[in-house]
């Protein structure tokens, strides 16, 4: 029998990042959910003029604005954040801004020259900056939780089901407009697909490091919250929606709400509770005893 190779030894245990912290949070979750509503919207309408995109056109890039307003303070010194608009060729936070910046004229142009071409590159850049955002997390290195090739992939998915949120809740309630049943199956659709790849990112890897990062992604309150009442139950809520129409507006709406809702607590999750700083390990560690 072979004997197995000795557990290496920790130096320093790992500890929580300090560097982003609520900012930074609320970047990812407004970015992500401002973003997210204008593609779902955009598609939802097949990129003509409809109310929802009217309202889509600028409450996407006001969120957007927002979150960046609100990481520009997250050092304390916001005036040095326009040193990030220079490092695009290396720096995945200034090509955020960039395309951010993109997201926000191209939506914005629906209130100065409305075209479908126009709404088709604001719902790619605004897919573009989803995607930057989750590799400005995916670059982290030190951080085990995040160092993963499926994380852009999850803040996709993340932002695309906070906006099916925000276009349900829009679209029953504030446009007072009886729920599209196909958009009802895109949703239901995008709940399953985001449910998998959220289990698969948990999964993702038997490293120790990251295996005790996400632990409470994986087991305990907030697992069940996001896997349960972010995703199962506004699945079954939707499939209720497609099988009775006389119960498809009350359902969709509280389908969205919750799925909204726990969207955002997934971006908490992921930046303060599994950033952890991965441990400083030696594979082995021999102290030799001085000969005098």
């Amino acid at each position: 029998m072979v004997p197995s190779a000795p557990a290496p030894v920790v130096l320093i245990p790992g500890r929580p990042q300090t560097l982003w912290r609520l900012p930074a949070v609320a970047n990812f979750a407004l970015g992500g959910l401002g973003a997210g509503f204008y593609v779902v919207t955009a598609v939802a309408s097949d990129f003509l003029p409809a109310p929802a995109i009217t309202l889509a056109s600028w409450l996407g890039p006001l969120l957007v604005l927002a979150g960046f307003a609100a990481v520009a303070t997250e050092a304390g010194r916001p005036l040095r954040g326009a040193r990030v608009l220079t490092r695009v060729a290396t720096s995945w936070m200034s090509r955020e801004v960039w395309i951010g910046g993109a997201f926000a004229a191209l939506a914005l142009g629906e209130f100065v020259i409305p075209h479908s071409l126009a709404r088709l590159g604001a719902a790619a850049a605004g897919a573009a900056l989803i995607v930057a955002q989750g590799l400005i997390v995916r670059r982290a290195r030190g951080v085990a939780a995040w160092d993963v090739p499926l994380m852009p992939v999850t803040f996709l998915a993340s932002g695309l089901v906070s906006g099916a949120g925000v276009y349900l809740l829009v679209a029953v309630a504030a446009l007072d407009a009886p729920p599209d049943p196909r958009v009802l199956a895109a949703a239901l659709g995008l709940l399953v697909l985001s449910a998998f790849t959220w289990l698969a990112y948990v999964t993702w890897s038997a490293d120790p490091a990251f295996a005790d990062a996400v632990r409470p992604l994986r087991e305990g309150p907030t697992a069940r919250a996001i896997v349960w009442v972010g995703h199962a139950v506004p699945a079954g809520l939707l499939a209720l929606a497609l099988a009775v129409p006389l119960l498809a507006e009350p359902a969709a709406t509280l389908a969205g709400a919750l799925a909204l809702t726990v969207q955002l607590r997934v971006k908490a999750a992921l930046i303060l509770t599994a950033g952890r700083l991965r441990p400083i390990t030696v594979a082995r560690l021999r102290l030799h005893r001085r000969v005098s």
